[in-house]
């Protein structure tokens, strides 16, 4: 078997444990919207052979966060406030899925975002995140 090439474009995403373990994660800039993807493996699946839905909410917020980050050509921190999302259809294991990202609202603290989960041109989910600014206060208690 040989190894796994991603669509032309997309390099491998490195940026924290949590998205290796998930990953591999890719990455391509598709203009101004930062595109993520990822190969549904097995280890992705839930108990009926198909993509489980926290692996769509994981690839959402890994590319929320880092794709309104590259949108807006910020590097400072943001973490999600809260996400909304529907699932639409499932995916086979083997497949190719992205998450297309959009930033609706950047001013102030609050960013909103939409993001699209596809794999081959068929809608997975669909997103509304809500970002702030900053690093959040850690209660050291």
């Amino acid at each position: 078997m040989s190894p796994f090439e991603p669509p032309p474009g997309f390099q491998p995403l490195h940026s924290s444990p949590f998205v290796e373990l998930l990953g591999p994660v890719y990455l391509k800039r598709d203009g101004w919207r930062p595109v993520f993807g990822v190969l549904v493996e097995p280890k992705h699946a839930n108990t009926m052979d198909t993509l489980h839905g926290g692996v769509v909410a994981a690839l959402v917020d890994i590319a929320t966060g880092r794709g309104t980050r590259l949108a807006l050509g910020e590097s400072g921190p943001v973490r999600t406030v809260s996400m909304s999302l529907d699932f639409v259809s499932g995916v086979a294991v083997g497949s190719w899925m992205e998450a297309a990202v959009t930033v609706d609202q950047g001013g102030g603290r609050t960013i909103f975002t939409s993001c699209r989960v596809s794999s081959a041109d068929t809608l997975v989910a669909r997103a509304q995140v809500i970002l702030s600014r900053g690093t959040p206060r850690l209660d050291p208690g």
